[in-house]
């Protein structure tokens, strides 16, 4: 019982449930009617029936523009996807253009790289890598001249 009074959604549609059962009973109730008031129901009644009529129309109008509207995105989702395959197929072609040719490439440049390993060792050309300098660097540190004849001023003697 405390749930209910403690969410103020369902105190609400508690309430709405208990007046609409109460207005019906009002409703239920024969009251007896002038030819006067029979005149006028008639016309209630015909004036509810045509707005529920147009109401349904224009149900039917929105809902059928709804459909139609969900076919179109349809239709233009599946085309974005078509594109989207015919791109991806595109472009795994290219990528296997380009290891075929880059294959090629490799396989000739392993014959060249054979064909310049006849040369004598000082006529070629030097390649760098970043690896081998910095071994180089290392080796260079390591062989060098010892730091004690190295003379560099230390920080003490600068204060």
């Amino acid at each position: 019982m405390e749930f209910l009074l403690e969410n103020p959604f369902i105190l609400i549609a508690l309430i709405a449930f208990i007046s609409s059962f109460f207005k019906k009973k009002k409703e239920e109730k024969p009251v007896k009617q002038t030819p006067r008031s029979i005149q006028q129901e008639q016309r209630t009644q015909a004036e509810r029936t045509s707005p529920d009529s147009a109401l349904a129309e224009t149900l039917k109008e929105e809902y059928r523009q709804q459909a139609e509207k969900a076919k179109r995105i349809e239709e233009e989702y599946r085309q974005r996807k078509q594109q989207a395959e015919e791109s991806m197929k595109a472009l795994q072609n290219q990528r296997r253009a380009a290891e075929r040719k880059a294959s090629a490439l490799a396989k000739t440049a392993s014959n060249t790289n054979a064909e310049h390993r006849k040369e004598p060792s000082g006529a070629g050309s030097f390649e760098f890598r970043k690896q081998s300098l910095v071994d180089g660097i290392i080796w260079s540190e390591i062989l060098g001249p010892p730091r004690s004849k190295n003379l560099h001023r230390s920080l003490k003697r600068k204060q």
